[in-house]
């Protein structure tokens, strides 16, 4: 636990998670509010700051070109990161300093935050991070889905390392056998450098706790260092539930094999 780090740099939620509650409880550094938080307004307020930012740099370029003589160029300006993306990349880079691996973790699909110059594909990029996407189970919806999210970060130059499908039903005319079937079928056929690594089936503890896990939305930027709080006995349940499952569905040893893979060849 103490080479592994878990953060959600960017984030609309901030209240306590499960996964945070993990975390704390098992020793892996966590920061599950990061500097950057989507409260309501943030982004009003991020553009009208921008707009105020840029009248003011054309108004002062405007007086300087008229203060020098003509013809005397101007110096070209280093386009820089907008400052949620700063904040979000020192973030990471001081929770992974010392592990062998760090998750992090992104906010809703991945154009969130592209607003404000600070999406997942943006958080991705800056940190040199391949990308797992988790997706909608099915067939045609579940891949659809897929290639939405894939793409908008491809399109960015980021590996797709493959998906884990979520929410699988156990049987059925989208039951877990026939959906695996065919998302491999598609993968193999149209995707090969990506593979799904896995479905993970619906649960009736998991249900349970999607309910529990509802998010918080803030009207300001809570503050730093606020803790997850301890697990209950029904967070124990579901992590032993979950673990279980991940063993029995997911191949995570290929997940990880990928991962070093893309990490070594940028």
């Amino acid at each position: 636990p103490s080479e592994l780090a878990y953060i959600k740099p960017a984030t609309q939620c901030v209240s306590s998670t499960l996964t945070a509650r993990f975390c704390e409880e098992h020793g892996i550094a966590c920061e599950h509010i990061g500097p950057v938080v989507f409260y309501r307004g943030f982004t009003r307020e991020f553009l009208d700051h921008e707009i105020d930012a840029a009248e003011q740099s054309a108004d002062e370029s405007s007086a300087r070109s008229e203060a020098h003589e003509e013809g005397v160029s101007s110096h070209h300006r280093t386009p820089t990161r907008p400052l949620p993306l700063t904040k979000c990349v020192a973030a990471v880079e001081r929770i992974s300093e010392g592990k062998r691996l760090t998750i992090i973790d992104g906010v809703g699909y991945p154009s969130v935050g592209s607003i404000v110059g600070c999406s997942s594909a943006d958080v991705a990029l800056a940190c040199r991070a391949p990308v797992l996407i988790v997706s909608k189970s099915g067939i045609g919806d579940a891949i659809d889905s897929f290639n939405l999210c894939a793409r908008y970060f491809e399109m960015q130059h980021i590996p797709v390392l493959g998906c884990i499908f979520n929410k699988a039903a156990k049987s059925g005319y989208y039951g877990l056998p026939t959906c695996r079937h065919y998302l491999r079928a598609y993968m193999t056929k149209f995707r090969p450098r990506q593979r799904v690594y896995g479905l993970l089936p619906q649960h009736e503890a998991l249900a349970a706790l999607s309910v529990d896990e509802t998010c918080g939305i803030s009207y300001s930027h809570p503050e730093a260092g606020l803790h997850a709080g301890p697990l209950s006995q029904p967070d124990r349940q579901v992590t032993e539930v979950l673990s279980r499952l991940f063993r029995e569905h997911v191949e995570m040893e290929a997940l990880l094999q990928d991962l070093l893979r893309a990490i070594s060849q940028p």
